[in-house]
């Protein structure tokens, strides 16, 4: 199932947030947030870079 830029953005955010802590790294309090809270400018840049893996087949 094809999945959209934003969608895996969503959850490389998700999954960032919560494995952050494990490898002894604390979040930015402007990111530290539900993906819809994040701030527009890094949401956008986050789906961004997505769609040029996407795009360049980096990821599928």
């Amino acid at each position: 199932m094809a999945r959209s830029a934003e969608e895996i953005a969503q959850q490389f955010h998700e999954a960032y947030e919560d494995l952050a802590p494990s490898h002894g790294y604390e979040t930015r309090e402007a990111s530290r947030k539900p993906w819809p809270e994040v701030p527009e400018a890094n949401r956008s840049l986050m789906v961004a870079v997505i769609d040029r893996l996407l795009s360049e087949g980096v990821i599928s």
